[in-house]
């Protein structure tokens, strides 16, 4: 028994018994669903047909993994056609790939089958679906079409006819053989509104609890509807199971309860932190759009773990049921079970004696007590299983479950503890092996990082080898623990593999450049040389840029050769700097000459053979000689500029984007959902 089969409490059982004939069908709006799996806004049905509804879709889910949701009104308005309103609910309350929604307006006698395009079964079998829910439905049979329409899924799906299914799928069941389970934790039908009766349960898909909505694909309005719904749900689920804990005391005893009070402890904390949040939603102080949906979805969270919890226990209750139906059996298994289990502890001990013998005892330390831990629990064992046996005798079936489930708890963790010792020695001989590589691997590491050269870019060499040699030498000669001495072995080698590997880039590094240093200053030396020429011969018609340049090029190819011996990498890259200067200065040096060669100040000057004035571009010292004319050096003339001149440019890339809602957006065209009129 799931949580999800929610039971009727006798005051909501009153409320709807109360209720004799259905409510005149009026228009309706799409609705909204709030949580839940059937929703009656004209009491089309019974309490107990909502029962009956609640367990076929119980079926449907646990059988088929396919939720079904019912809706009956009296009118479809806005719209009113019977397929876009049932597609408008589906896409409003998020409903997935793998839900179906049936809409059924009582007054219109239409009804619609909303089905996401890419659900799973295929047209023909939604045909066969659509025309054992529409043979109900034509008999006015409200309850039998919604169990017709669950149970053809089913089978359709599995290709399987259920227990408590006719052999015609489409022909409906009463739900009689099913009953009211034993120990309902939670459930409920809620009178919402005036006439309008919320059939619901929670229920998760998978063992891990997982919603059947994504709070990420939700609209907060989505999420306030569930986080509503859960509130209400899991506030009465806590209150039912408070009561029903009472019944399961006097059924089984404390000891067998204790589980269950605690974690109904858990899950009352949890919806108590649940409500607190609320609280602070529904407070006087305005709350940002990020704050609601994130508390929103804290509440969603924390009731499903609430539920989650109540749900393990509901399962756990349901086995003590079954074993009070089957004790004999159950013990006579359980029996065979402990005999067996004690064959495997000789086999366990002599596995434990072999790793003591070959391991440091702090690799055997986590399992050193198994073998004597079993045989304690399987002493016990035999003790529970003889008090079954009385109980059995006795006709106390409860007792007896308790004690036949006692016995298999405590052979079952005797086969952990025999299991634990079998998984570390598997572990045990896996990293011993392992380590031998990885001692082999370090002692290579270690020859390699002593072979380096000693300079200055080793000083933190030498720490790391030694760290390495001690742990390689701690592992040889006695007993070792073969899992921690590879986890410390790898430690050191990936240390030392670190500093090694800098230190042994940096000299080759090093290499590299003193290999080039001497080719690339011969190379700077002679631009520069050249530069210096040109200038020296030139110096009137030249400015400022390109002596600039020349100074730095002298400068950086005398620090180059000052450093080359004890840093080449730096001595390479400023020779190389260097060289680049000298040639940036003989070009602006050129360009200085011509531009002062267009000039027409001293055209009576005697010309060079690149045409320009010679007593011009020979500056002081020819000026000196003629007199005016030359002056100290050049001043004003026409420099073009040596910039260059960038635009820029601007557009937009990437693609469109989509945002991921509920996985229903398709059903707005209509999809493969089907109706029509009955």
């Amino acid at each position: 028994m799931k949580l999800s089969r929610w039971a009727v409490t006798a005051a909501a059982l009153a409320a709807v018994m109360t209720v004799s004939a259905p409510l005149a069908a009026h228009a309706e709006d799409p609705v909204d669903l709030s949580g839940s799996y059937i929703v009656d806004t004209v009491r089309a049905i019974t309490p107990e047909e909502g029962d009956e509804i609640l367990l076929a879709l119980d079926d449907l889910y646990t059988r088929a993994d396919i939720q079904l949701f019912v809706v009956y009104v009296g009118t479809f308005t806005n719209p009113s056609n019977p397929i876009d309103w049932a597609d408008a609910v589906a896409i409003d309350n998020g409903l997935g790939a793998d839900d179906v929604l049936l809409a059924v307006a009582l007054d219109d006698r239409q009804y619609a089958l909303s089905v996401d395009p890419d659900f799973s079964l295929s047209d023909a079998q939604l045909d066969t679906v659509e025309r054992a829910i529409e043979s109900e439905l034509r008999g006015d049979n409200w309850a039998q079409a919604a169990i017709a329409g669950a149970q053809t899924l089913r089978a359709e799906a599995t290709g399987v006819v259920g227990p408590n299914q006719p052999t015609d799928p489409t022909a409906p069941t009463t739900g009689s053989e099913g009953g009211i389970p034993i120990l309902p934790i939670v459930g409920g039908v809620a009178v919402v509104g005036v006439g309008v009766f919320i059939y619901s349960r929670i229920r998760r898909r998978g063992a891990g609890g997982a919603t059947t909505s994504v709070p990420e694909q939700m609209t907060q309005k989505q999420l306030d509807t569930r986080a509503g719904s859960l509130l209400v749900q899991l506030d009465d689920s806590l209150k039912t199971s408070e009561q029903e804990l009472g019944f399961a005391i006097a059924q089984f005893g404390d000891a067998a309860t204790k589980d269950f009070s605690l974690v109904l402890a858990s899950a009352k904390k949890k919806v108590a932190e649940a409500f607190a949040i609320k609280q602070q939603l529904d407070d006087v102080n305005p709350d940002s759009a990020e704050e609601k949906r994130a508390w929103t979805t804290q509440i969603i969270q924390l009731c499903e773990a609430a539920d989650a919890e109540l749900d393990d226990q509901a399962d756990a209750f349901d086995e003590l049921r079954q074993l009070e139906k089957d004790a004999p059996a159950a013990l006579a298994r359980v029996v065979e079970a402990t005999s067996a289990a004690r064959t495997r502890s000789a086999t366990a001990a002599a596995t434990l004696d072999e790793l003591t013998e070959r391991y440091a005892a702090s690799a055997t330390k986590p399992v050193a007590e198994n073998v004597a831990q079993a045989e304690k629990l399987l002493d016990f064992a035999d003790a529970a299983a003889k008090k079954a046996e009385q109980s059995i005798a006795a006709s106390q079936a409860s007792e007896a479950a308790i004690a036949v489930r006692t016995a298999q708890s405590s052979v079952g963790q005797a086969e952990q503890l025999f299991g634990a010792i079998d998984s570390l020695a598997t572990s045990l001989d896996e990293a011993a092996h392992k380590l031998e590589a990885a001692v082999a691997d370090t002692t290579q590491d270690i020859a390699a990082a002593k072979a380096l050269p000693a300079d200055p870019s080793a000083t933190q060499l030498a720490p790391a080898i030694a760290a390495a040699v001690a742990v390689v030498d701690e592992m040889t000669g006695a007993k070792t623990d073969p899992i921690a001495a590879l986890a410390k072995i790898e430690k050191a080698n990936s240390a030392l593999d670190q500093v090694f590997v800098g230190v042994r880039d940096e000299q080759q590094k090093k290499a590299a450049a003193r290999a080039k240093l001497d080719g690339s200053l011969t190379a700077a030396r002679a631009q520069l040389t050249s530069a210096m020429e040109y200038i020296t011969t030139r110096r009137g018609g030249i400015g400022e840029s390109a002596r600039t340049r020349i100074s730095e090029s002298e400068r950086l190819i005398a620090h180059a050769e000052a450093i080359a011996s004890s840093d080449p990498v730096t001595a390479l890259a400023e020779s190389q700097r260097a060289y680049e200067l000298a040639s940036t200065a003989f070009d602006l040096a050129r360009r200085d000459v011509e531009s002062f060669a267009a000039q027409e100040n001293y055209r009576s000057m005697p010309r060079g053979s690149d045409g320009a004035d010679l007593g011009g571009l020979l500056g002081g010292l020819v000026g000196g000689m003629l007199g005016s004319g030359g002056g100290g050096g050049r001043s004003g003339g026409y420099r073009p500029s040596s910039g260059s001149r960038s635009g820029t440019r601007s557009g937009s890339f990437g693609g469109s984007s989509r945002s991921s809602g509920g996985s229903r957006g398709s059903r707005s065209s209509g999809g493969r959902s089907r109706g029509g009129r009955f």
